[in-house]
């Protein structure tokens, strides 16, 4: 699974071109626009036709995108577009904007990509009417709040951390699996509102439930970072 406020948290960082790594993989970055309500597809926003691909390598501790991120650009009408790079464990997300890159339309969800996995496609849906909630996590000890991994405690298999989203105007409960390994997490797009969010460690069963969170998801794609969520295990 697939992203956070990138552009305020990583505002700070230093940028290169794609092309001065010695890259060992390449990343095929693919974007279309989408009215989630409907389902019906969207043409690039008009006077933003700039897509920026951009990867940047992931801090242990954070999580999060830190140090220098890598940067090509291309037209937003290709719908495509490629960056190589080194080896690492990156977040790579896109940027729409103006040509002169003055204004910025929206900024992707951002997907946790490790380049042992080799070359992969990674495909961003751009929300008019939506967008999309992002979290980093953390397992603690239930008693002492001492860190816990996530192979300790049995949470080492796929879809181990789950987030569920409820729109507060809905009943209607929306589920997203993550592995607990990455730490990382994107949900599938939703639309804006105000949510009530419940993270959950996962495994035949709910081992460790965080604190409830209430955010809201702004449009045009808005991608709203729910922070560094502890779950606790008892």
């Amino acid at each position: 699974m697939k992203k956070l406020v990138l552009g305020v948290l990583l505002a700070s960082a230093a940028s290169a071109p794609a092309c001065a790594t010695d890259g060992g993989a390449t990343v095929t970055a693919t974007w279309d626009f989408t009215h989630l309500a409907t389902n019906a597809p969207r043409s690039c926003p008009d006077g933003f036709g700039t897509v920026r691909v951009i990867a940047q390598p992931t801090d242990p501790t954070s999580h999060l995108g830190a140090g220098v991120t890598f940067v090509d650009k291309f037209n937003c009408s290709d719908g495509v577009g490629r960056i190589k790079l080194a080896d690492d464990i990156y977040l790579v997300w896109v940027e729409i904007s103006n040509d002169s890159e003055t204004s910025k339309y929206a900024t992707s969800q951002a997907f946790y990509y490790d380049t042992l996995e080799g070359n992969r496609t990674l495909s961003f849906e751009i929300l008019d009417d939506g967008g999309y909630f992002s979290l980093t996590w953390d397992l603690v000890d239930g008693a002492t709040n001492a860190p816990r991994s996530c192979a300790d405690v049995g949470l080492a298999s796929a879809g181990s951390v789950r987030v569920l989203t409820k729109l507060v105007s809905s009943s209607a409960v929306i589920t997203d699996n993550f592995d607990c390994i990455d730490h990382y997490g994107t949900t599938d797009g939703l639309l804006a509102g105000d949510y009530d969010v419940t993270v959950e460690a996962f495994n035949n069963g709910i081992l460790g439930l965080a604190d409830p969170i209430a955010k809201v998801i702004n449009a045009p794609n808005g991608v709203s970072y729910l922070g560094n969520v502890l779950i606790p295990i008892d």
